[in-house]
């Protein structure tokens, strides 16, 4: 925690800030737990909160009956029973009020960084807090990868590679051989492979023919799934982290595929589209850390956006161009967006995401989704090779 601390500590003085407030009540706020060095298993009923300054040592706010789950902590501690020492408390703990940080996003313009209640934040006001979003400190130190994390991403992202392959030449062999097969079969196959080499999906991955390709969340079950014939497209988004690694970070990743030789001209066309704009993106984010130039989340959607709506199909494209990756699939750092959210938060380095552009039709959806991860002086597409072309399940 010692190296997080003094680059929170760093930014919140860059930013004119006197401390971060990480609150909780009941659970509600799960960036306060991720940060906060809590006991193992509390049982925390009260409202609690742990501050940190912009500089000197960190401190807690605990209910008095509490305090005697943090046995043997070496930190100082504001403890209260009533409401209005609760208040009395929280003044004390942050040495009176001011400007801090916390979990807050005006106008909830990111949610996902937004778990303050409104009443809560009502009554710091009304204590003279000015309240200020935390989403750059949670970039910076939960949604940053260190070099072990990313090593940890590049071995799921060749799991993730071979188990594609791997679903692919099922379709191919079963449908050359005449053996019936669906989009739950095929589930299984990547499944299958998952288990064999440790990977963690956490949800099964999607194998969606033809109009299921349509529906971006579409996932097979038992009860609903469909044959794959010769002459269908396939889309097959798969995901995972290495299993019992700590800290390990996901891959994730979508491939178009069709069982055919001869491939629509509509199909065709829109896969040509989403390649394009996903190339869009691509080029935008390297340029911009290349030449060491901002860029946020909102502008690179916008490039992708622009390429598919130019050509046609921008009612077609109901989603973010992507989302933050880290030990979670959604992860806390800056998402790809300017549809969903505008969000402003910029592409920091040692972060990763998403780029992932798609057009959903009644009768067929085509996504092309990768991985990108940002060095210091560089935006780098791990999830490579670039898919180009349909990958033909013949």
């Amino acid at each position: 925690m010692t190296d997080k601390l003094q680059k929170i500590q760093e930014m919140l003085q860059q930013q004119g800030l006197k401390g971060w407030l990480l609150y909780d009540f009941h659970e509600i706020n799960p960036i306060a737990r991720r940060m906060a060095p809590l006991p193992d298993d509390p049982l925390l009923s009260r409202r609690w909160a742990w501050w940190i300054p912009a500089r000197g040592e960190p401190a807690w706010l605990v209910h008095a009956i509490e305090r005697g789950q943090f046995a043997g902590y070496d930190a100082r501690f504001f403890t209260y029973s009533s409401w209005q020492s609760f208040e009395r408390a929280l003044l004390d703990l942050t040495g009176g009020p001011g400007p801090i940080a916390c979990e807050y996003s005006p106008d909830c313009g990111i949610p996902y960084v937004s778990w303050l209640d409104a009443g809560t934040a009502e009554q710091l006001r009304r204590l003279g807090y000015e309240l200020r979003s935390s989403a750059d400190l949670i970039q910076a130190v939960y949604a940053t990868w260190t070099p072990a994390q990313l090593e940890t991403h590049r071995r799921a992202v060749q799991i993730c590679l071979d188990a594609k392959e791997r679903a692919f030449a099922a379709i191919a062999e079963r449908l050359r051989a005449g053996v019936p097969t669906t989009e739950l079969d095929i589930q299984q196959v990547i499944l299958d492979y998952f288990h064999d080499h440790h990977l963690d999906p956490g949800h099964p991955p999607i194998v969606a023919v033809n109009e299921h390709a349509g529906d971006p969340h579409y996932g097979p079950t038992p009860e609903r799934h469909s044959p794959i014939h010769p002459g269908d497209l396939i889309l097959i988004d798969l995901w995972g982290k290495l299993k019992d690694v700590p800290d390990a970070v996901f891959a994730d990743m979508t491939w178009m595929g069709y069982a055919g030789e001869q491939i629509p001209a509509r199909m065709q066309e829109a896969f040509d589209v989403v390649a394009r704009a996903r190339d869009a993106g691509v080029a935008l984010v390297q340029a911009r850390v290349a030449a060491g130039a901002p860029v946020a989340g909102w502008e690179i959607d916008d490039a992708v956006r622009e390429v598919i709506r130019s050509a046609g199909y921008g009612d077609y494209f109901i989603h973010r161009t992507g989302h933050s990756i880290d030990a979670d699939l959604h992860g806390s750092g800056v998402n790809i967006d300017n549809l969903e959210t505008r969000d402003t938060r910029r592409i920091i380095p040692h972060i990763g995401f998403s780029i992932e552009p798609g057009v959903y039709l009644p009768e067929f959806g085509v996504r092309l989704e990768i991985d990108v991860y940002v060095h210091e002086d560089r935006a780098e597409v791990t999830t490579l090779p670039l898919q180009t072309e349909f990958i033909r399940a013949i």
